[in-house]
């Protein structure tokens, strides 16, 4: 067993950028879409997530000096560290990483052939989000067993929601035949889903169009995405106290963000399609009458222009809610780049509305920040544990997130465990 965890650490140690190819490659073959198409779905696929890391890493590195002036003129300091993505190396460094991943594997595959689920669970990167909750509440319990069936149970959740969603996300982000298993995606387009039964019976509200072809419509240049990241740029620059070489530079990193990211996702989305059309005629042939997705990363979610426009917005938004919200004990800077994620999957439900898509970010933005606050010892704990920034939290450090720190399901378990003790 311990040579299957060494092969898994080295595999998933490749990085998202190279594994996943590898992955898709080899399901592309598999189900008959031959060398050629194989290798340039693999590539491409490839291409455009380093591509997405890179775009999002500059804007997360634009954004960042934004924030922190912000917090500066607010007055605000927080004890909490966030870490953003930092928790990965939690997810995949805890004892019981192996089970889970053979778990859902198993699990999926049993609901593939009883008919309970759609989803082909072939998106081994977003296993992270069940580790991590496994990781947490092993940390919590020191119980292994209850560490591997909480993960488990969120994944097979994410499983069953990805179905849910599957037909507006597609139709949305006219991809057929995929499915989203992360709870970035799941959770955030569940809560859009309600939000928006509730916006649609206020009268004004609903019928508030900004998407953004209206926006683009109505006011011209001044409604290409270039210009809208421009423009923002310029002012959060100038409510930062940004000097004019700063907001010019904001200006165009912010801008570079919204043109270069839909390209990006364009590549993602070449990539999946010769391999959901392999797996199409493959299970047409094989379980004839049977539909069947196939599950990719929610970075597919991304390309509407709707969604970083909308998350442009929710930047300085997020920094004013936490710094104002009571139980807030942390800064979200470097979780900000959970953004993009959650709004694509709200984004299907508000149809790119990016009033709606605004209101429904911040309303769930709220809990999810009280959450990470509540879980910041556990999580400090669960890195201790496996090794992860071990000489902080000897000097006194703290931690929290949103992705998956955030999640209501492991906030509810803890509360489970604290009632029994």
């Amino acid at each position: 067993m311990e040579m299957v965890k060494q092969a898994f650490d080295w595999f998933f140690g490749l990085g998202g950028t190279v594994f996943v190819p590898i992955i898709m490659f080899a399901l592309c073959m598999i189900f008959g879409g031959g060398l050629s198409k194989s290798l340039r779905s693999a590539l491409y696929f490839g291409i455009g997530l380093t591509g997405l890391n890179v775009i999002i890493d500059l804007s997360i590195s634009a954004m960042t000096p934004v924030t922190t002036a912000l917090s500066n003129r607010l007055g605000v300091n927080f004890r909490v560290i966030d870490i953003g993505y930092g928790n990965v190396s939690v997810a995949w460094g805890w004892p019981g990483v192996v089970w889970v991943i053979l778990g859902i594997i198993a699990l999926n595959m049993l609901c593939v052939i009883f008919k309970l689920t759609k989803t082909l669970w072939v998106d081994m990167w977003n296993i992270w989000h069940g580790e991590f909750v496994a990781a947490l509440m092993w940390a919590l319990t020191g119980n292994i067993f209850i560490g591997v069936a909480s993960g488990l149970l969120l994944l097979v959740i994410n499983m069953f929601l990805a179905d849910h969603h599957a037909k507006k996300i597609q139709e949305f982000n006219g991809l057929e035949g995929v499915s989203v298993v992360a709870t970035s995606g799941t959770f955030t387009a569940s809560f859009a889903e309600y939000v928006m039964k509730i916006i649609e019976r206020i009268p004004g509200l609903r019928d508030v169009n900004a998407s953004p072809e209206q926006i683009k419509k109505k006011f011209g240049i001044f409604g290409e995405m270039s210009v809208i990241g421009a423009i923002m740029g310029v002012l959060m620059g100038i409510i930062a106290g940004f000097n004019v070489t700063q907001v010019l530079q904001l200006a165009i990193q912010l801008a570079a963000v919204l043109v270069i990211l839909p390209k990006m996702l364009s590549l993602i989305a070449e990539g999946i399609i010769p391999i959901s059309n392999a797996l199409s005629k493959f299970m047409k042939e094989k379980f004839p009458g049977r539909e069947l997705w196939i599950a990719v990363d929610p970075a597919i979610l991304l390309g509407d222009p709707s969604v970083m426009s909308t998350v442009i917005i929710m930047y300085p938004i997020s920094m004013l809610l936490a710094a104002f919200l009571p139980g807030c004990n942390f800064l979200p800077v470097a979780s900000l780049a959970a953004l993009p994620y959650w709004v694509g999957g709200m984004v299907p439900y508000t149809k790119g509305n990016v009033v709606h898509t605004v209101i429904v970010a911040t309303l769930w933005i709220i809990p999810a920040t009280l959450i990470a606050s509540s879980m910041a010892g556990i999580m400090t704990g669960a890195c201790q544990l496996t090794g992860v920034f071990t000489d902080k939290i000897a000097a006194g450090a703290v931690f929290t997130n949103w992705d998956e720190g955030g999640n209501i399901l492991l906030w509810i378990l803890v509360q489970i465990r604290h009632l029994f003790g």
